[in-house]
């Protein structure tokens, strides 16, 4: 067991496997085809015929052989996030990749065949206790099987997409991973990663803020063509692929596989743009606050005075974990093995992924968390915005198989953003100093703003350029012309944008590596709000309803797991209660001067 560092820390992957050349990768990876053949060889073809006793062994053993292929697939994942420009570690992400989609392949035809049986018969394996572990992933295959396709063409557009998406998205990661900016920085040339100078907007100064930002929007307009390139080929082909499936809408495989409808979407959507111009009355206070006539891009996330104190990584670790102590030992507890087991990777680095994110693995296998530590207040909030997301996979981990193991991508935001209210709350109850406090509020506010608001525009967008795509090739100057419509309906007045932010969204890499999951920031924090509401009602009797909700992981519909709190997403109010708490947050700032 390591201790905790004083400075940012990289992770440990040794338990998961000794390096990219471990030939014991290559041997899980055998064994992972091995389990597969076995599998399709005793069931392909014979599902629907299958009793509940024997349907549930079956079931086991899929989840056995995807566990095995995961394994190695995640430790690909790992490593080129951290060394995207490393030979070997881009060589074994190609490599695992293709051997692992044959496995996927093998298997295959569980789903398949599960989703295409009878009612009659998918009644009786629903009524079987034998399956009762598996009834919700019995409810999702049915659910998704109006839109398979035959098992061939399924494992055709697999290996289709090693050279495809896959392909693009990981072009897009190392096209990223290899910029470099030369910025002043308080006097002192400085060369700079992506991951840099997106820090440097948070500078107190506003001249670093400035040039740290015209230089990222240098490079996004330069490389423009290739970055308009990779989307409009993905973009394209989600929309073949679609068609391929009977989807009429871009966004219904992202609605099945989070299991809600396009109402609900719609209804979160229409709410939050209904409250853009709350959004922009904080921006207006926060440019008086600042003694600014008007906000400028490169002033978005400027620090309020006491806003920007810095934060090294040993506070960050000791104010994360005192905030998830008072919310519950247990939870701080799980959190705490991130750093004490070194499985947080924290050290801005060159050829590792800009952002943050964590990897929740499978069952029994501890999951992980990237950030990159700058030492700066707000890198604290991302830390257990992460470290959230860590105690959830860690609950799940110890309740659910792997079949039910991962929530739904819009489930997947409520610990890691209840994780940064907890820790909001804590720093507001041991900081005295009024400007401080007040400090914090604003970022509090400006953090529920990110997270809802610019997330909704976001995907707005995205939905936009996706129906521009069905008429043909989207030029760069229609995307740009896209994002700023849209950034200009969520900022208004209240900030001053120049032609060199039309290149904005060129540096979201969510809208590059999935279809539609910002809206799931703004999801998760809605209903956070709504959680936390509950919370500060109820006091300690709601941390056993929180935990068994994140135990839950995926083993049922988000509308069933919230209803046993009392929450109704289907409700069109339920979201206008939690915007009701950014105006009351906004208002109290204003009213404050």
């Amino acid at each position: 067991m390591s201790t905790t560092p004083a400075s940012p820390p990289r992770w440990n992957l040794s338990d998961l496997y000794a390096s990219v050349t471990d030939p014991a990768l290559d041997a899980d990876l055998d064994t992972a085809l091995r389990l597969a053949s076995a599998l399709a060889g005793a069931y392909r073809d014979r599902v629907a015929s299958l009793d509940g006793t024997t349907l549930a062994a079956m079931l086991r053993d899929y989840e056995a052989a995807l566990a095995v292929t995961y394994r190695p697939q995640m430790f690909a994942n790992l490593a080129l996030s951290t060394d995207a420009l490393d030979e070997p570690t881009r060589a074994l992400h190609s490599k695992v990749g293709e051997r692992s989609n044959g496995v996927f392949n093998q298997l295959r035809f569980v789903d398949l065949e599960l989703g295409r049986a009878s009612t009659e018969v998918c009644d009786r394996w629903l009524a079987d206790p034998a399956l009762s572990n598996y009834r919700h992933h019995l409810a999702r295959a049915r659910d998704a099987a109006p839109h398979a396709l035959p098992g061939p063409v399924e494992e055709a557009l697999s290996t289709k997409d090693l050279t495809g998406r896959r392909a693009w998205t990981q072009l897009y990661d190392e096209h990223l991973a290899a910029w470099r900016f030369q910025v002043e920085v308080h006097g002192e040339a400085r060369t700079l990663t992506l991951a840099d100078a997106r820090s440097l907007r948070e500078d107190p100064d506003r001249e670093v803020r400035r040039r740290a930002t015209v230089a990222l929007q240098g490079q996004l307009a330069q490389s423009a063509p290739t970055l308009g390139f990779i989307i409009n080929t993905l973009y394209q082909d989600h929309r073949l692929e679609n068609g391929m499936r009977g989807h009429l809408d871009p966004v219904a495989p992202t609605m099945i596989d989070d299991e809600l409808s396009r109402p609900v979407l719609d209804a979160l959507m229409t709410a939050v743009e209904a409250h853009y111009p709350v959004a922009q009355r904080y921006f207006r206070w926060k440019a008086a606050s600042l003694g600014l006539p008007v906000l400028e891009g490169h002033d978005v996330l400027a620090p309020q005075a006491h806003g920007d104190r810095e934060a090294s990584w040993e506070t960050a670790r000791s104010e994360v974990l005192r905030a998830f102590e008072d919310l519950d030992p247990g939870v701080a507890e799980l959190a705490r093995r991130f750093f004490t087991e070194g499985r947080i990777d924290a050290e801005p680095r060159q050829g590792k992924r800009d952002g943050a994110f964590c990897a929740g693995m499978i069952p029994g296998v501890a999951p992980r968390v990237l950030v990159n530590h700058h030492g700066r207040i707000r890198d604290v909030f991302t830390l257990a915005h992460e470290l959230g997301h860590g105690v959830h996979f860690a609950l799940a981990g110890e309740k659910q198989s792997l079949l039910n193991y991962w929530p739904t991508s819009p489930m997947a935001e409520t610990a890691s953003v209840f994780g940064e209210l907890v820790l909001g709350r804590n720093l507001l109850a041991h900081e005295s100093d009024p400007a401080a406090r007040n400090a914090m509020r604003a970022a509090r506010v400006e953090d529920a703003l990110g997270t809802i608001h610019r997330q909704v525009a976001f995907t707005r967008y995205e939905l936009r350029v996706h129906e521009a795509r069905a008429e043909g090739v989207v030029p760069v100057e229609d995307i740009s012309a896209i994002w700023t419509a849209e950034m200009d309906r969520l900022y208004g007045d209240a900030v001053l944008r120049t032609e060199r932010d039309r290149f904005g969204w060129g540096a979201i890499p969510h809208l590059v590596h999935y279809r539609f999951y910002c809206y799931s920031y703004a999801f998760g924090q809605l209903l956070v709000f709504a959680l936390y509401d509950l919370w500060e009602r109820e006091g300690a009797a709601f941390v056993p309803k929180y935990i068994r909700l994140l135990e839950s992981g995926g083993r049922d519909r988000p509308e069933a797991l919230l209803s046993e709190l009392g929450l109704d997403v289907r409700d069109p109010a339920f979201w206008s209660r939690g915007l009701a708490v950014v105006t009351r947050m906004v208002d109290e700032l204003v009213a404050g001067g």
